[in-house]
């Protein structure tokens, strides 16, 4: 190697330019990197690329500069498999590169993939690089799967439990639901939990659906101190027959009746009950509300104080989705009259 040589290539392995000293910035210079691979006399391409690979570089690595490396490499005679590695060790030292790689996609790039690519390798893409401008709506999944997008890829981007739930009208008005820190909306099983004290001679009505929950009052005040709490989303596009419920109030002197079909209302009920009470009044009843036009479906809990004082309530429900339908239940006040205590 001449000594020529050996100073171009400490040159560039050093990333000095003139002027520069070692304390400086090191990172190879486009203009140096040309010289060398022009002249096959300054440096073999492996030894450039182990310079770009230890020092990084100065440059961006747009369309017109990979051309000037290409001509330049030309021009020296360079090995077409060597270019190509040095090529690839300046798309990995180039911090401009990695940050528009890592860009997230837009939606109209998201369908060109969709259009091109195997689901397998869109989903590997997004989830590298993310999609912006998706609004989390059922407008939105309804878009994506007539773009193409599998469902896995959906529920990705637009997670079920994020979907903000559209409010109940008047006179329901909108309670603070907290996630619980069991929150799980793959889980096999869910549960609500609400907390509250019931004025006197009073009755409320809750609906909880989707990931919200509503109240409305029916008769005397509203309830105080309320606080709720669920551990994964309301079923979906789930009709009755596929849900199983549990229902209860922390209380020893309370029992959860069986399952009935109230035939005016169209839908099966649960209601918790004082274990001495003569009373057709439950203080607890649980409906299943049955999906609406976006498949949301929900259930529905009135709760009754008939006593002359306040009383701190704690309502708790839990509820499975079934493989497969149960049994019908039997026609309100034709029960067996058991009930299971919960």
């Amino acid at each position: 190697m001449t000594a020529v040589r050996l100073l171009l290539l400490a040159m560039l392995s050093y990333g000095l330019i003139t002027g520069q000293t070692p304390g400086a910035d090191q990172r190879i210079v486009l203009d140096d990197l040309l010289t060398a691979l022009s002249d096959p006399g300054i440096a073999e391409v492996a030894e450039l690329r182990g310079a770009i690979q230890r020092n990084g570089i100065r440059f961006d690595v747009s369309s017109d500069v990979l051309g000037r490396i290409l001509s330049a490499g030309n021009q020296g005679k360079r090995d077409p498999k060597e270019m190509a590695a040095l090529i690839t060790a300046c798309l990995s030292a180039c911090q401009d590169c990695r940050a528009r790689f890592l860009t997230p996609l837009n939606v109209e790039e998201l369908q060109t993939l969709l259009k091109r690519f195997t689901p397998e390798a869109v989903f590997r893409e997004v989830r590298a690089r993310g999609v912006s401008g998706l609004e989390m709506s059922d407008a939105t999944v309804n878009f994506l799967r007539a773009s193409g997008a599998r469902e896995d890829l959906i529920a990705f981007l637009v997670p079920d439990d994020k979907i903000p739930t559209i409010p109940l009208v008047a006179p329901y008005q909108t309670v603070v639901l907290k996630r619980a820190h069991e929150y799980d909306p793959e889980a096999q099983e869910g549960w609500l939990k609400i907390d509250m004290e019931l004025p006197p001679g009073s009755q409320s009505q809750f609906i909880f659906k989707h990931t919200a929950l509503f109240i409305q009052t029916i008769e005397g005040a509203g309830p105080k101190d309320i606080q709720a709490y669920f551990s994964k989303p309301a079923p979906r596009n789930k009709t009755a027959e596929f849900i199983d419920i549990e229902c209860g109030l922390d209380s020893p002197e309370l029992v959860c009746g069986q399952e009935v079909l109230d035939p005016k209302r169209g839908t099966w009920v649960r209601s918790v009950q004082p274990r001495k009470s003569k009373s057709k009044t439950p203080l607890a009843e649980y409906t299943y509300v049955p999906p609406d036009g976006d498949g949301r479906a929900g259930f529905q809990i009135a709760v009754s104080n008939p006593e002359k004082t306040p009383q701190k309530y704690s309502v708790n429900l839990t509820w499975r989705v079934l493989d497969a339908p149960k049994p019908p239940p039997s026609l309100e006040g034709k029960g067996d009259g058991k009930g299971g205590k919960r």
